[in-house]
C-alpha cells in the first residue's frame, strides 16, 4: 500500500496546527523513514480495476511493454529476495499555499540482514530517528526529546515504519482510491553513479479524505520509476492539492524520492546492529515516545480471520466460531528468537486451562506451511498453529509487524488485550485473570 505519501500529508497538517509540539517534530522526521520505505517495496498493490474505469484508459501492454499494474505487483515484493541489503535515498517535500510555505528535505538509510535484522535511519532539521533491530530486540530512538523505546520483539523490515505507531492513525488505504494506472514510458536514471534503465508508471487518484486529520486531497498522482532488471523502485515523485482546516485556499504539495545508492545480498557485520545510546540519553516506556500511539483496538470485535487446515493437519480455524471461548492468538515467526521462548509458556497455558475455556491459537505471518509444520512438530507443540499471507487483511487491521504479539479475545468475541513482545508467562497469566482464567484455586 501506498502508506509513505500519508505519511507527509498528516504530518504537514498536524505541523501546521501545532507547529511547536515535539510530537509533530517526531512525525516530521519520521516523513523520511516512512518515504523511503517505497524503496522497500511498499508500493501500489494489484488493486481491482474500478467498476467506472473503463478499459479505454490503460491502452493494452504489448510484448514489449508490460501491464504497469503487474509491474507495481513485482515492485512490491521484489527486495524480499535478498538476503541483505542497503538502501539509501533523499526524500523532499515541498508544501506552498496560504501561510504554508515550507520545504524539508531528509537523508534516509536503510540496512536489513535477514531474517530478523534491521537499522533504519532519517534525518532532517527537525532532528533524527533510529530504528535497530538485532534478532531479540528493536530499539526506537527519537533524537528530539532524547529517549528511546526497547521491544523485546523482532520487526518486519518491510513493514516495521508503516506500522510501528508512528504514523498518524486510521490512514485510508490509497489502493482503493486508484483512479487510473499507466505506462508513461521508459527512461534511464542515474543511481548512484550506475545508469539504470526504469519502466514510469503513472497512478492517479480519486479524492480522497482523512477524517481523523480533517483533510481533503485532490488530483493526486504518483509517479513511479521501476528498474526493468531488478523490479525495484528506485524513485518517486507525488503530487496532490490539499485542503486543510483553516486554510482559505488549497495547500499545492509535491514529495519526491530519489535513491543514491543501492547494495544487494552484501556482507553486512552483526555489529551494524546494535543499538547503543547517546550520551544524555534515557530508555522511557514503550507507546510513550511522542507521536507514537498504540493501536486503538481494546474492546473492539476481533477481525475475520479465517485459515485452512493448521499445521497438524487439522481442522480450518474460524475465529467466529470460537466465541464463548477465551482466545489466545500468538501471531510469531520461526525465525524469531523472543517468540520461541514464549511459546512453551503459552503451551503450557493451553494445557493447563484448556478446561476453563481457553483457546490458544498460533499464527505464523508469510511463512510457508511446510517450514511452519517442520517447526511445530520439532517443538512438540498441541495448540493449533496455522500460516497466513503477508498480504491477508487481518495485518493490517491488527497492526502486525513485531513478533510476538499476543492478542487476547474475551468470551464475548471483543479484544481485551493487545501487547507486543515476549512478556513471559507471568504476564500471560495476569492478562488471562482478567478474563477469569486461571482464577479458581487448585485443589
Amino acid at each position: 500500500m501506498i502508506r509513505n505519501s500519508w505519511a507527509s500529508i498528516g504530518e504537514q497538517a498536524c505541523r501546521y496546527h501545532v507547529s511547536m509540539n515535539r510530537a509533530v517534530h517526531v512525525l516530521g522526521v519520521l516523513g523520511g523513514l516512512s518515504i523511503s520505505v517505497i524503496a522497500l517495496g511498499q508500493s501500489i498493490q494489484s488493486a481491482p480495476r474500478p467498476a467506472n474505469q473503463t478499459a479505454t484508459r490503460l491502452s493494452r501492454p504489448s510484448a514489449t511493454q508490460p501491464d504497469p499494474r503487474e509491474l507495481l505487483k513485482q515492485s512490491a515484493e521484489a527486495i524480499k529476495q535478498y538476503k541483505s541489503y542497503q538502501l539509501e535515498s533523499v526524500i523532499t517535500v515541498d508544501m506552498r499555499g496560504g501561510p504554508i510555505n515550507d520545504r524539508l528535505e531528509m537523508p534516509s538509510s536503510i540496512s536489513v540482514k535477514r531474517p530478523d535484522k534491521l537499522r533504519i535511519e532519517s534525518t532532517s532539521r527537525a532532528g533524527t530517528i533510529t530504528i535497530v533491530g538485532d534478532g531479540e530486540h528493536t530499539w526506537f530512538y527519537v533524537s528530539t526529546v532524547k529517549k528511546y523505546v526497547k521491544r523485546y520483539a523482532v520487526e518486519s523490515p518491510e513493514a516495521v515504519v508503516i506500522n510501528s505507531g508512528l504514523l498518524p492513525k486510521n490512514l485510508p488505504d490509497l489502493n482503493q482510491s486508484i483512479q487510473s494506472v499507466r505506462l508513461k514510458g521508459e527512461e534511464t536514471i542515474d543511481i548512484g553513479g550506475v545508469k539504470t534503465a526504469c519502466w514510469v508508471i503513472e497512478t492517479v487518484f480519486d479524492k480522497i479524505t482523512l477524517p481523523e486529520q480533517n483533510v481533503t486531497v485532490r488530483d493526486a498522482v504518483q509517479i513511479t520509476w521501476i528498474s526493468k532488471d531488478r523490479r525495484l523502485t528506485l524513485q518517486s515523485t507525488f503530487g496532490a492539492q490539499i485542503n486543510l482546516p483553516d486554510v482559505t485556499e488549497p495547500v499545492k504539495m509535491t514529495q519526491s524520492t530519489h535513491t543514491t545508492r543501492v547494495r544487494l545480498d552484501v556482507n553486512l557485520p552483526d555489529s551494524m546492529f546494535v543499538f547503543t545510546p547517546p550520551a544524555g540519553v534515557v530508555e522511557t516506556e514503550d507507546w510513550t515516545l511522542p507521536g507514537v500511539t498504540k493501536p486503538d483496538l481494546i474492546g473492539k470485535p476481533a477481525p475475520i480471520l479465517m485459515t485452512n487446515a493448521n499445521a497438524a493437519g487439522g481442522a480450518a480455524l474460524d475465529l467466529a466460531a470460537l466465541k464463548g471461548k477465551v482466545v489466545l492468538l500468538d501471531f510469531w515467526a520461526t525465525w524469531c528468537a523472543p517468540c520461541k521462548r514464549e511459546l512453551p509458556a503459552i503451551e503450557k497455558l493451553q494445557r493447563e486451562f484448556r478446561d476453563e475455556g481457553l483457546v490458544a491459537v498460533g499464527v505464523t505471518v508469510g511463512e510457508d506451511r511446510t517450514t511452519l509444520e517442520n517447526f511445530v512438530k520439532a517443538a512438540a507443540l498441541t495448540f493449533a498453529n496455522y500460516s497466513i499471507d503477508d498480504g491477508a487483511a487481518i495485518v493490517a487491521e491488527l497492526s502486525l509487524t513485531a513478533f510476538p504479539t499476543v492478542v487476547l479475545i474475551d468470551r464475548d468475541g471483543k479484544i481485551a488485550s493487545y501487547e507486543v513482545g515476549a512478556r513471559g508467562e507471568a504476564a500471560l497469566r495476569e492478562d488471562l485473570k482478567k478474563l477469569g482464567i486461571g482464577l479458581a484455586p487448585k485443589l
